[in-house]
C-alpha cells in the first residue's frame, strides 16, 4: 500500500509539474520578457541550455491566445536545439514593432539544411509555421551546416489575430495590383536595419499596406547607399546606428545622388544629437520604434509627424 502510495503521489507531483511548464503562472501576468526569463531559467535546470533573452522593447503581448501560442513555440525551438544544435548556448529575441510582435530563437550549432526538413507529427517546425500563417504572420528558418540556425516568427497581435481568423484568402498577383480607380503607382519603400528581426517586422507591417511596395532591405549602411543606387526607392527606411557606414553618412550619401529619395530615421531612444545629425544630413522625418505604426506608415505618404 505505501508502494502504491507513492507511485501515486510520484505521478500527481510529475502531472502537476507537466502543467506548471505547459502553463505557468508567469504567461498570463507581466512582461511578456518575464515570461521568456521564467522560460529561459527552466531550460537551464532542466537541459544545461545557457538560454540569453533580449528585448529590444517592452513585449506586452495583448492577446492571451498569442501569449500561449508564443511560449509554447519559443519552448518548442529551444527544445529542437537542446536535441540537434550540440551547443550548450541559445539565444531569444523579442520586440513589439508596431502591431506585430517578433520572436527570434538563434543558436551557433551544426546547423542543417533547410530542405532537408520532414513533416513531423507533434508541435513541431511544420506545425508552429502552420499556426504562424493562421494567424496571418509568417515564420522563416536560416540555417545552414556548421553555421547555426535561426527561426524567426512575425504574427499580428491584438485585433489583428482575430481578422486573421475569420478574413478570406487574397490572390497575391491581384493584390499586388492597385485599387481601380487608384491612379497612382505604390511607393516603393526599402528597409535599412541591422537587426534581421526588426526588418522582418517592418515588411510584415508594410506587406498590408496596398499603396506601398518593400523593393528591398539592408543590414548596414553600405549595403542600403549600394541599394538605394540599384533600386531608385522613394522611401528609405534608415536606421540610426547602422555597421560599416553610420546611418547619418548613409543618408547623406544617398540624398547627394537622390535627393527626391526621401529618408525616415528609426531609433530606439530620441537623443538630440541623432536627431540633429539626421535630419542635417537630409533625413525628413525621425521616428521612434516604439512609436505607433500608423505614425510610421503616415511619415512613408508623405505627412508629417502628428499631422
Amino acid at each position: 500500500a505505501a508502494q502504491i502510495d507513492h507511485m501515486l503521489k510520484d505521478a500527481i507531483d510529475k502531472s502537476r509539474a507537466m502543467s506548471h511548464e505547459l502553463s505557468p503562472a508567469v504567461l498570463h501576468h507581466g512582461d511578456f520578457r518575464d515570461t521568456l526569463g521564467w522560460l529561459a531559467g527552466q531550460i537551464q535546470t532542466k537541459h544545461g541550455l545557457i538560454v540569453r533573452v533580449d528585448a529590444f522593447s517592452r513585449a506586452d503581448v495583448q492577446s492571451d491566445a498569442l501569449r500561449a501560442f508564443l511560449y509554447k513555440a519559443a519552448q518548442e525551438l529551444l527544445f529542437n536545439v537542446v536535441k540537434h544544435a550540440r551547443v550548450n548556448e541559445a539565444r531569444i529575441r523579442i520586440r513589439r514593432w508596431g502591431q506585430c510582435i517578433c520572436l527570434s530563437v538563434s543558436d551557433r550549432g551544426r546547423g542543417f539544411d533547410p530542405q532537408d526538413l520532414k513533416a513531423t507529427t507533434g508541435f513541431g517546425l511544420f506545425s508552429i509555421r502552420e499556426r504562424v500563417e493562421l494567424l496571418g504572420g509568417r515564420m522563416k528558418i536560416k540555417s545552414s551546416k556548421g553555421h547555426g540556425s535561426t527561426f524567426q516568427i512575425v504574427v499580428p497581435d491584438g485585433e489583428l489575430i482575430k481578422k486573421a481568423a475569420t478574413v478570406e484568402p487574397v490572390d497575391l498577383a491581384e493584390e499586388k495590383k492597385p485599387a481601380q480607380g487608384e491612379g497612382q503607382r505604390r511607393l516603393r519603400v526599402l528597409i535599412a536595419d541591422d537587426h534581421e528581426i526588426v526588418r522582418e517586422g517592418l515588411i510584415s507591417l508594410l506587406s498590408d499596406e496596398h499603396s506601398i511596395q518593400v523593393v528591398g532591405e539592408a543590414a548596414n549602411g553600405r549595403e542600403a547607399v549600394n541599394l538605394s543606387d540599384r533600386l531608385r526607392p522613394d522611401v528609405v527606411i534608415m536606421d540610426v546606428a547602422m555597421p560599416l557606414i553610420d546611418g547619418d553618412e548613409a543618408t547623406r550619401q544617398i540624398k547627394r545622388h537622390m535627393p527626391d529619395t526621401r529618408v525616415i530615421a528609426l531609433s530606439m531612444y530620441e537623443e538630440h544629437e541623432n536627431v540633429e545629425k539626421m535630419l542635417a544630413a537630409g533625413a525628413e522625418a525621425y521616428i521612434l520604434k516604439t512609436a505607433p505604426a500608423e505614425e510610421l506608415l503616415a511619415v512613408i505618404r508623405g505627412k508629417t509627424p502628428g499631422g
